[in-house]
């Protein structure tokens, strides 16, 4: 089934909850029995099974659809979904090209997930893109190094929209990493962050940056073109890094 699919650790990051609480929400709906995924979820397509490398089997989730049943629970992401058309624009608003001296889209993918990664920018104001690869990693990896990257890119002047498919990547840029600095780069519950140095970097080069900086969450995959560019960049860099 076309879409995203989140582990529910992502999930819960998406809307400021611990992966304990998701689980308590999913089963609330029936969508988990125990620590597994019930099989009327797996049959509507909202769950399927995955695997690590070892063989591991977990579980992941059918992101918009189960996003729009915690909605329907009360449960709505941290960061405000952008409004949706039946036709999603290709460029960006002329709102946010009047406020922006450069507007950049970023995405990230891991094969797998984990498994061989790859990240990548679009410049939507001059057109140039950016991708890289490694041979193991995450799609929050992924994600973290595209924007890390994309900062790289604009450099510190001027006013920067970034626009991301990751409302995980985009709670790191705008709340969650002052907070885990705060606290000598601790979580809430006192655990070291993951991926600290992609993070530290990306803070850094936000800080650094002279100009504004602002932040839009993108659907994925939902005919954007920008995003949908850098999907396409990110996946062939991630299999370039599989060899």
């Amino acid at each position: 089934m076309a879409g995203t699919w989140s582990t529910q650790t992502e999930l819960g990051a998406a809307h400021a909850l611990t992966a304990r609480q998701v689980g308590t929400h999913l089963a609330a709906l029936g969508l988990k029995e125990g620590t597994r995924a019930s099989e009327s979820a797996v049959a509507q397509g909202l769950a399927r099974d995955a695997r690590l490398r070892d063989g591991t089997v977990f579980f992941v989730w059918h992101t918009e659809r189960v996003t729009a049943l915690l909605a329907g629970q009360g449960v709505t992401p941290a960061v405000p979904t952008a409004p949706t058309t039946s036709a999603p624009s290709s460029t960006p608003s002329a709102a946010a090209s009047r406020r922006h001296d450069k507007v950049v889209a970023t995405d990230g993918s891991a094969l797998g997930n984990p498994g061989p990664t790859g990240w990548a920018w679009v410049d939507q104001t001059t057109g140039e893109t950016g991708s890289g690869g490694l041979a193991h990693g995450t799609n929050n990896i992924g994600e973290l190094l595209a924007l890390r990257e994309a900062l790289h890119h604009a450099g510190p002047e001027g006013d920067l929209l970034v626009r991301a498919d990751s409302q995980y990547v985009i709670n790191i840029a705008t709340r969650w990493a002052v907070g885990w600095r705060r606290r000598g780069w601790r979580k809430g519950d006192g655990k070291v962050p993951e991926n600290l140095e992609i993070v530290q970097d990306i803070l850094a080069a936000l800080e650094a940056r002279a100009g504004r900086t602002d932040f839009e969450w993108v659907r994925g995959h939902a005919g954007d073109e920008h995003n949908e560019r850098a999907d396409a960049l990110a996946n062939a860099a991630a299999r370039a890094a599989h060899g």
